[in-house]
């Protein structure tokens, strides 16, 4: 047991091994335990798209970008104005443009990110739609998961292989007779 904390505690390869089976498990762990919510638990709102925009923002540390529409929705009944997001991957440019000083309803999650939102007796954005595209980026978090198991668990096998094999060869080399 002492041979294998020794190992463990020696090996950078075992250490980014580990690294990589603990990142993979919080990737897995995030795409199985979140997800798109389902239909019965969004909230639905009315009202009027007053204006529009596309909005896009670039990760510093990834510098991956990320683009979608912001739609200010002036609420019937007096309620406060509220700002819708859909990605913009999932609606052309020419329908949100359509959608500005027409009545609309949408179903929405609680960070306002629109999953239907329909226009008189038209669904512009289906619930359908939004739910495939939005899993896959789920889906993605899974697969990177995955391969972060395996990659480490690969390491982990070769940097104990190598920890063990370097152990045998200091204890057969201690025990050789002095040549003179």
């Amino acid at each position: 047991m002492n041979a294998i904390i020794g190992i463990a505690r020696n090996s950078l390869i075992v250490l980014i091994a580990a690294g990589a089976i603990v990142i993979g498990l919080g990737m897995l762990g995030y795409s199985v335990l979140t997800g798109p919510p389902s239909r019965s638990s969004l909230q639905t709102v009315e009202g009027t798209i007053t204006e529009a925009s596309r909005v896009t923002r670039t990760s510093r540390r990834s510098g991956s970008t990320n683009a979608y529409y912001e739609m200010t929705l002036k609420r019937t009944g007096g309620a406060s104005d509220m700002k819708l997001r859909v990605p913009s991957i999932e609606m052309a440019e020419p329908d949100v443009r359509a959608l500005i000083g027409r009545p609309v309803r949408a179903e929405l999650d609680s960070e306002s990110d629109v999953y239907v939102l329909r226009t008189g007796d038209r669904e512009v954005l289906t619930f359908e739609n939004s739910m495939e595209r939005r899993k896959l980026n789920f889906r993605q978090y899974y697969v990177d998961g995955i391969a972060l198991l395996t990659g480490g668990s690969v390491l982990l096998v070769i940097g104990f292989a190598l920890g063990f094999w370097k152990r045998r060869k200091a204890a057969a080399a201690g025990n050789r007779p002095a040549q003179s």
